[in-house]
């Protein structure tokens, strides 16, 4: 078109004229890009607000949110300022006789800030470890720790941070996770944090397993719109610290056929009563579980265990219970319905040991199975409105399904379950739920809850997945779900850990168990669960005088079932007392979890915590140093220092992984602004001055047709 305002309009005449219906609809349409190109600059400005606004709503308004305690490393604390500490390293020493390991976890940080610091640091714990030594070097001094009611020991510790005294304070955040607070760090200083704990060597499918976290993955809480602070976490190819040293002596009490890591290379070097461990790379980082396996020879395998000790008062014993192996019978028809998690923590190598794990389920299905498939991250779909029969033709719509599964949104938890345990009742089968996930969720306790009340009839086996998962909440799950729990760490393992739990599900397990100690006996847990095939039961116990053998009945495969244990005479210790007292804890939380008086569950124990010297939600340690270090008008500064994010995770700084996913919120982002960028290059500057006006005309007369 013309630029001069003329011949355009004399063009335009000539169009009206000649072509009326043609010179109408360009009218239109130019009259609508006139329009369009008529935007002032206050349009463009509310534009490119209204986008960036857009964006802003796509990123943070989401579904589910982290929670805002889930900070792990440590913080050296100045306001608001965050500034990266450049030291991180871990020393791990064990030793570990028969069923019990004693574990001490030092964590070296280095203060590289001119200014006096406090410390905040959190860290993993095998579930279940009785936490009960703190010893901390800082600045010549050593510090040990003493247990003090939990309130109590935080008045103590702000006191030492006001006056410039060295203090530690640990404390328990949840069930397996702590934090330990670090006051008055001089600059430049190197700290040693140690944190010594009792934790339970498990014993499954005939191997002996040790199993220490060394890093996490970011718990998620269902909310409303709103989203946590971003989580402070690096790749380990972008962080100049968190290397692993590891000196373990074991002391297995048998001759054993293997010995291995699972996840990371070692030496071994024999010693006169067991064998020293070592990690065989020097440049090891602590961004995924460190598990240890060992398995006696053939014929030495463990049968039920009975040990005991003395302490003084009373007798402590704790009971291993291993299963019978059931003899080979015809499979029964069962009903399994598959539920896996495809949020967005299950990014990356999860996500694939998921799927893989998923589909070497299905392999085992019978053709008088029925099975379906559910599918959860912010939303919840089900393959088939019910469970169909396990025929070919199903299983190729489920593997057509377990194709197009992507990790992406939200870990909404609850929905899953629910649709899980009310699909329609298959008439005369048991329903079996196979729950796989990493459990990356903050509401444990009211999932914990919601599975006690929904399970009805149905079994609940959980699969933990990933190098990083929260074991406690899975394990807990299963226990409540009257199932088992498996733990599958990369994908080589997925064939075999899947076999085992196959092997699980088929056998029939002993139900309805009794445990006659031959005596008054206070013992946990009180409510004895199925004993599956392959999966020992532990149980604690305190008794008024030493024990000879306890009697164990129950139901197998409809019949009535016995097995006795005999005491093993000098094979108990002290830490036996200590685990009992962490079991009773544990006992005494599910029971307020499930609706016990909180008041009464808290007195009862910070008692039991004050007299065993352990660390509970209601107890802390506490030490303190005498003599002041630092003057009250001296500065504190902020820094972080990041923990590891889990090997094989995927992650992508200023997006969160759960809720929408980071890659579709980037998408998403992208598209918005070039949207707004594609309006201002079509939207030249309008003139607002000298707008061209269309000329006034009449409209033709109609044709006579001639």
């Amino acid at each position: 078109m013309p630029r001069n305002p003329s011949i355009r309009d004399r063009l335009e005449s000539e169009a009206w004229n000649h072509f009326p219906e043609t010179a109408r609809r360009i009218a239109d349409r130019g009259q609508r890009h006139r329009q369009r190109r008529a935007l002032c600059w206050e349009d463009r400005i509310l534009l490119i607000v209204s986008a960036l606004l857009m964006v802003a709503l796509i990123l943070r308004v989401e579904t589910v949110h982290a929670e805002e305690d889930a900070f792990w490393g440590i913080e050296f604390s100045m306001g608001e300022q965050s500034l990266q500490s450049v030291a991180l390293d871990t020393e791990i020493s064990a030793e570990i006789t028969g069923l019990v390991a004693r574990i001490d976890v030092t964590q070296r940080f280095h203060n590289t800030g001119s200014d006096w610091a406090e410390a905040v640091y959190r860290f993993p714990l095998p579930e279940g470890a009785a936490v009960d030594r703190l010893r901390v070097e800082a600045g010549g001094r050593i510090l040990v720790g003493e247990i003090r009611e939990r309130e109590e020991a935080q008045q103590e510790y702000a006191k030492a941070l006001a006056e410039g005294k060295v203090a530690s304070l640990v404390e328990q955040q949840r069930a397996n996770q702590f934090q330990t607070k670090l006051a008055n760090i001089a600059a430049g200083e190197t700290i040693r944090v140690s944190i010594s704990f009792l934790a339970r060597v498990e014993f499954r499918d005939g191997v002996f397993a040790l199993q220490i976290p060394m890093t996490f993955t970011p718990r998620w809480m269902p909310r409303e719109g709103g989203t946590g602070r971003p989580h402070h976490l690096v790749n380990a190819e972008m962080s100049n610290g968190h290397f692993l040293e590891m000196d373990i002596l074991l002391r297995p009490g048998m001759e054993l056929s293997q010995l291995e890591s699972r996840y990371h290379d070692i030496d071994i070097q024999p010693e006169p009563d067991g064998f020293r461990l070592f990690l065989a790379d020097p440049d090891t980082r602590s961004d995924r579980v460190f598990e240890l396996n060992w398995s006696p020879d053939y014929g030495a395998t463990p049968e039920s265990t009975l040990m005991s000790w003395d302490g003084g008062d009373a007798q402590y014993a704790l009971l291993l219970l291993v299963p019978p192996l059931a003899e080979a019978i015809e499979p029964q028809a069962r009903e399994v319905v598959f539920v896996i998690d495809t949020s967005g923590s299950m990014e990356g190598a999860s996500i694939e040991q998921a799927r893989l794990a998923l589909a070497q389920g299905l392999t085992n299905l019978g053709p008088d199975d029925r099975f379906n498939l559910v599918e959860f991250n912010s939303d919840t779909r089900a393959l088939f409105d019910e469970s169909l029969p396990a025929m070919p033709w199903q299983l190729e719509k489920a593997v057509d399904f377990i194709s197009g599964l992507d990790a992406n949104g939200g870990t909404n938890m609850a929905p899953a379950l629910q649709l899980a345990m009310a699909l329609p009742e298959q008439t005369g089968l048991l329903r079996q739920v196979v729950f796989i996930t990493d459990g990356s969720v903050g509401n444990e306790r009211e999932l914990l809850v919601q599975i006690g009340e929904q399970l009805g009839d149905s079994r609940l086996f959980t699969v933990s997945i990933g190098s990083a998962p929260n074991d406690w909440f899975m394990r807990k799950a299963a226990e409540v779900g009257r199932g088992s729990h498996t733990r599958v760490g990369q994908l080589d393992e997925v064939a075999e850990r899947m076999a085992a739990l196959w092997t699980r599900i088929e056998n029939p397990a002993v139900q309805d168990i009794c445990v006659d100690w031959g005596m008054d006996a206070e013992f946990y847990p009180e409510v004895v669960p199925d004993l599956y095939a392959g999966e020992p039961l532990w149980l604690y116990a305190r008794l008024p005088r030493e024990p000879r053998d306890v009697t164990v009945c129950g139901e197998l495969e409809g019949r009535y079932w016995e097995t006795r244990a005999r005491l093993l005479p000098g094979t108990g210790g002290e830490s036996i007392a200590t685990l009992w007292a962490r079991s009773k804890v544990e006992a005494l939380e599910d029971g307020r979890m499930f609706g016990a008086d909180a008041d009464l569950v808290r007195e009862q124990v910070v008692d039991l915590a004050l007299a065993f010297g352990l660390l509970t939600r209601y107890t802390s340690l506490i030490a303190v140093d005498r003599t002041p270090v630092r003057a009250a008008s001296e500065q504190i500064e902020t820094r972080d220092v990041p923990n590891l994010l889990p090997a094989g995770s995927e992650f992508v700084a200023g997006f969160t992984q759960t809720a929408t996913g980071w890659k579709t919120q980037l998408a998403l982002s992208l598209v918005s602004l070039l949207v707004v960028l594609a309006m201002l290059l079509h939207t030249p500057p309008s003139d607002s001055r000298a707008r061209p006006k269309t000329p006034a005309r009449a409209e033709p007369a109609p044709s006579t047709g001639r």
